[in-house]
């Protein structure tokens, strides 16, 4: 070890805190210079931190867009609560109705799913209804892992959410397609129903309102492609930035900057100078 001001060799086993040759204090010393640098690192680093709030906000809550494109999500999976079709088989000894949406199916494999079905085969037409119920309740799982699908794509928006828009829109165009094709089936199961003397089918919205939410949801992010909110950034923090990339590839060191690394106030008093003249 050697001491900082005056560089004689110290000794392994020397505890003393001063440097016999100069006298400076070998501790202390360096603390003002170290402490320097911790407020230069310190600086850049809260730089990236904004950077990534103003990333968040941009992604979350900047423009009505990115609003309404979160509502109209909640709504779309809200919409899997209400039944595309209902169900009711009326025997003298039994009764059993089925609702072909997200709380009907959990009842359906809660109260015997099978026994129902097989009431259904039993029943001449019915075999045919049968198989348009197994249907509906497929295209419900695309609706359903469509809207996975948004809502990953709309967590993940901050890291660029221009392609996550892009995503959603391929996302949703699934659940548009199962909901029309969800709404045919129960108009197709209602006129079947009345050839059968113990089944009644009730149409429901469930699936319309599906379509009308997932296209409102489509068109959002379509705003959001053709003109993505702005991440408003302080010209600051964008000279830090391209500061502390200059660092990681080695062009200077943490000792060449001054403290503070850039001059906020002076810095955005130029940049409002500058929108001024292009005014």
């Amino acid at each position: 070890m050697k001491c900082p001001k005056c560089g004689v060799e110290i000794a392994r086993f020397d505890l003393s805190p001063n440097c016999k040759k100069c006298g400076v204090h070998i501790m202390y010393y360096t603390q003002e210079e170290d402490l320097r640098r911790d407020a230069k690192k310190t600086e850049l680093e809260f730089t990236s931190a904004r950077i990534f709030v103003a990333k968040l906000k941009a992604s979350f809550i900047q423009g009505k867009a990115v609003i309404l494109r979160f509502v109209f999500l909640l709504l779309g999976i809200c919409s899997l609560l209400l039944p595309v079709f209902n169900v009711k088989l009326s025997f003298p000894w039994w009764e059993y109705e089925i609702s072909v949406g997200a709380l009907g199916i959990y009842n359906m494999f809660n109260d015997s799913l099978w026994t129902m079905f097989g009431a259904f085969s039993d029943i001449g037409v019915g075999k045919l209804l049968f198989v348009i119920t197994l249907i509906s309740l497929l295209l419900l799982a695309v609706t359903a892992l469509s809207l996975v699908g948004c809502l990953g794509a709309w967590i993940l928006s901050f890291i660029n959410i221009k392609r996550s828009a892009k995503i959603s829109v391929g996302f949703a165009v699934p659940a548009i397609l199962a909901g029309i094709g969800g709404t045919v089936l129960s108009f197709i199961a209602a006129n079947l129903s009345g050839a059968i003397e113990f089944v009644s089918v009730k149409p429901y919205f469930g699936g319309v309102l599906s379509v009308l939410v997932m296209s409102a949801f489509i068109a959002a992010n379509a705003a959001i492609i053709n003109n993505p909110p702005e991440i408003h950034v302080k010209e600051a923090d964008r000279k830090r930035l391209e500061i502390k990339e200059k660092l990681k590839k080695g062009e200077i060191t943490l000792d060449e900057l001054p403290l503070p690394i850039v001059e906020e106030e002076k810095e955005e008093a130029v940049s409002k100078k500058k929108r001024g003249l292009k005014k």
